[in-house]
């Protein structure tokens, strides 16, 4: 049996007094889940959302059959929390990394709290809100990093190419009419001497 007090000891602190706190366990489910397991899957219909209590998971993204962790997430953090507002498919894998202890509050039941205007579901909203910040704020820090090493990648490649046509103009110079040589000597200064073929007509 789950008790406030139980939740204070199991891990972070939740930001919920303890009013919302036993509101909050009687409306949620407390999942265990040991390392590999999966919370929830990319592409499946989303219908809940995990408090995490204790442990770390990873948030995980499949494309074209290759999997990319694109963060962690630890104690206290709330992890697929748009199911809550939005129906559609996850767009990430939740992966536990360790032994993971988590609250599952399904979107029907906040959807009740919310229509009997529970404090809880307006301080939940609060909560989702704050979380989702810290998501956009890291996918903003991720793609600003991707922008300025691709930036870095083009300028490099341009600098390539402005030393190739360099090396194109200096090969092109050298393409020059000149005299025949019948003699050809090379100096140790490398110069290059040479004595005009007697014209015999």
């Amino acid at each position: 049996m789950n008790t406030v007090q139980h939740l204070r000891v199991v891990g972070h602190p939740l930001p919920f007094s303890e009013g919302e706190l036993e509101v909050l366990l009687g409306a949620s489910t407390m999942r265990r889940f040991a390392p590999g397991e999966t919370l929830c899957r990319q592409a499946r219909p989303a219908t809940s959302c995990f408090i995490l209590l204790s442990g770390v998971v990873e948030v995980v993204k499949e494309t074209d059959g290759h999997e990319r962790v694109l963060t962690e997430l630890s104690e206290g953090a709330i992890a697929g929390q748009l199911a809550l507002v939005d129906g559609s498919l996850r767009s990430a894998t939740l992966r536990a990394k360790t032994d993971v202890a988590a609250l599952e509050l399904t979107r029907d039941v906040f959807m009740r709290l919310v229509g009997a205007s529970s404090p809880l579901a307006y301080r939940f909203q609060m909560e989702l809100a704050v979380a989702t910040g810290r998501q956009l704020r890291e996918a903003n820090r991720r793609l600003l990093a991707l922008f300025e090493a691709r930036e870095r990648r083009a300028t490099h490649a341009a600098s390539e190419r402005a030393v190739h046509q360099q090396l194109e103009d200096v090969v092109g110079d050298l393409d020059l009419a000149f005299e025949p040589f019948d003699v050809i000597e090379i100096t140790p200064q490398e110069r290059v001497v040479g004595h005009r073929v007697a014209d015999l007509s």
